[in-house]
């Protein structure tokens, strides 16, 4: 519990050189990946698996998106806890509750301005628009360097655990969030299967040619306070820097 508590000390974190830039750059992502969610959701083409799984449960609950994803990662939190505390950070909480309801908020904000999304090409510009964004804030996340989502985290833990490549702990993780989401009738489409295929290498991408440059632009003495240990983030072509 020790190591948790060290890890998440926020005043800790903003006291270290380019904390306080770090902090506002995990901040940005954050509401980057709420409003990308969002606009995926509303293109009506499907979401990530884990989305579209906690989107479908929160909706036969009867409890809003943003509550009852804070509440699911909060128990993921838990096991990770037990097994891998390196991994739980400030990002993690950050995004735990932050995103689901930054989705929930731009989602109500669509529906009230935007026309509906009855339109093949419409739906399709949306669709697009949510997934480069989703792979970029995931990009920014990732190279904050301020922990990882319980999700995220849960696939390592496995990958340790299990002695499996981490490709495919987040193969399963995410065949069994669609199975759920199936069940259910949850949002899944075809954008659900373009971001499996096409969200690693848009990230990939973005770590090289923006997020990257971003980070080292604002974070150059990064080095000087952070002892560098890397997991393979195979899906999202990253890796996470503790």
């Amino acid at each position: 519990m020790k190591e948790i508590l060290d890890n998440m000390n926020l005043k800790k974190i903003l006291s270290q050189k380019e904390g306080f830039k770090r902090f506002n750059i995990l901040l940005c992502s954050i509401v980057i990946m709420g409003f990308a969610v969002a606009v995926f959701s509303f293109s009506g083409m499907g979401v990530d698996p884990f989305t579209a799984m906690n989107m479908s449960v929160s909706s036969l609950l009867g409890v809003g998106f943003g509550l009852y994803q804070m509440c699911i990662n909060a128990v993921i939190l838990i096991a990770v806890a037990y097994t891998a505390k390196k991994l739980i950070s400030v990002g993690t909480v950050v995004n735990m509750a932050g995103v689901g309801f930054v989705c929930e908020y731009f989602t109500g904000v669509f529906k009230a301005v935007l026309p509906a999304a009855d339109n093949f090409i419409y739906r399709t510009i949306l669709m697009v628009i949510g997934v480069l964004l989703l792979s970029f804030s995931a990009s920014l996340y990732f190279k904050c360097n301020m922990g990882v989502s319980p999700y995220d985290a849960l696939g390592m833990v496995m990958e340790e655990k299990l002695k499996l490549k981490y490709k495919w702990c987040r193969v399963f993780t995410d065949l069994v969030c669609t199975g759920v989401a199936l069940v259910l009738g949850g949002p899944i489409g075809i954008g659900t299967v373009i971001t499996a295929l096409f969200m690693g290498p848009i990230v990939s991408f973005c770590n090289g040619s923006i997020s990257k440059k971003i980070i080292e632009h604002k974070y150059r003495l990064l080095h000087q306070f952070t002892v560098i240990r890397y997991y393979d983030y195979t899906r999202f072509g990253a890796a996470y820097n503790r």
